[in-house]
């Protein structure tokens, strides 16, 4: 009687685990990001000033949690908070929150997502404005949002490799200058995933 108490209490402890760890992932990721029509500052010239603007490539790191809600089979829907950042003069910060829709087929060991977010997008670039002081950082603030795609592949029941993940989206230039043009941006990311 005592080892069929423990055989069942083990199965019980195994299979709770099992429904847990499909609850909260948390990942961490290379994250790459494309800005496009960024403002970098003004040159004065003799009609006026004229803004400046420029494209750049951050490379940093990003990370985030997903809280996976409504599991409907092989569909998994959750809700996703992530964020990046890439310190320095010419660098990127992010914070976005968003729905992620995870598919797991039961006969292919990849699991793809597509996932939109919303959120605060922050980029620094040097300042060319006439008279900025050398090497000075010229900040831009945006509300932005992105939609992304990626591929998971299952590493351990625990852990997955976030083998690719690319997103595209766009700024507005909320918090700044309300005559700043929108942002283009592009993420290419890659990463571990763990389930708890």
């Amino acid at each position: 009687m005592r080892r069929i108490m423990m055989v069942a209490t083990l199965v019980l402890l195994s299979s709770a685990t099992a429904v847990h760890a499909q609850g909260i992932s948390i990942y961490a990721t290379s994250s790459n990001s494309r800005f496009s029509n960024v403002q970098t500052g003004a040159l004065l010239t003799p009609s006026g000033p004229q803004n400046q603007y420029t494209n750049f490539w951050t490379s940093g790191i990003g990370g985030g949690v997903t809280f996976n809600i409504i599991p409907v089979g092989p569909v998994r829907v959750g809700l996703d908070l992530r964020g990046s950042t890439r310190p320095g003069t010419v660098g990127s910060d992010s914070a976005m929150a968003g729905i992620k829709v995870g598919f797991h087929p039961p006969l292919i060991r990849l699991k793809p997502y597509l996932q939109a977010s919303g959120g605060y997008l922050a980029t620094r670039t040097v300042n060319v404005s006439t008279g900025a002081p050398a090497n000075s950082t010229f900040n831009n603030q945006y509300a932005a949002w992105e939609i992304l795609g990626g591929i998971d592949v299952p590493i351990a029941p625990f852990l997955d490799f976030r083998a690719i993940e690319l997103g595209g989206g766009t700024g507005v230039s909320v918090f700044g200058s309300p005559n700043a043009p929108n942002v283009s941006l592009f993420t290419v990311n890659s990463g571990l995933v763990v389930h708890f």
